[in-house]
This record gives C-alpha cells, structure tokens and sequence, in this order.
C-alpha cells in the first residue's frame, strides 16, 4: 500500500477518534477500513504496520492499540471537543472524583477562630 493511502486511513481513524467521541476514547475496525478504503489492514500485516506507525507519528494520537480486530485510540483531550465541553466530565475522564477528593482534603478551618483555651495548650506545650 502507497503512503497516500496510508495517511488517508491514519487520517479517517484520528478524525473518527477525534470528532466522534465523548470520552477521547475510540475504535476502528479492519473491517470498517476494507468498506470505505477497500484497505486489507491486520494487527500483523505489513499495511497494518504502516498504519500504526503513521498513527503513533500523530499528535492527535495519545494512545493506540492494534489488536486482532481493530486499532483502539484514544486522543488528546485538546483534540477531542466532545471532552471539553463540561469540566465535570472532563474531571471523570481523568479519574478525578472532585466532590470525594477534593473538598473534604483541602478543608480547613479559618485561623481566628481557635479559643484562649487551644492557644493556651499550644504554648505550654
């Protein structure tokens, strides 16, 4: 398979990742490149080969897998405009649980107001 061709399936999989996904993850099947490209494309042949390296050259391209069925990819976040629309989401995405985390572990309680009788057994300490 000519270069050509290699890129115009590296670019039909980054723009189905990018522009079709709500969690920056996405799926190709071998299958679905042979019905729009007519592309013979394994995990082991050689146009395979060039397929992934074309996609691992990509910086769209965060992650890549090449298995027996189809190329599993997910992009960048800056990429991936479904990603960015809700901060909430986007937190979920990274494995951030804000509400769990964050507020019980950045709580503290304000300064001015300990009593005489903390600061009392913290000086005779």
């Amino acid at each position: 398979m000519d270069k050509t061709k290699i890129k115009q399936l590296a670019d039909y999989a980054v723009r189905q990742c990018c522009g079709n996904s709500d969690n920056c993850y996405w799926s190709v099947s071998y299958d679905e490149l042979h019905h729009h490209f007519g592309a013979e494309v394994t995990d082991s042949n050689e146009n395979g080969k060039l397929l992934e390296k074309e996609l691992r050259q990509r910086e769209e391209i965060n992650e890549l897998i090449m298995t027996e069925d189809a190329i599993e990819m997910t992009c960048h976040l800056r990429y991936c405009p479904q990603c960015q629309g809700d901060p909430l989401s986007l937190l979920s995405v990274l494995g951030c649980n804000f509400y769990d985390d964050h507020e019980t572990e950045h709580h503290h309680e304000p300064a001015n107001e300990s009593s005489d009788e903390d600061e009392t057994q913290a000086l005779s300490m």
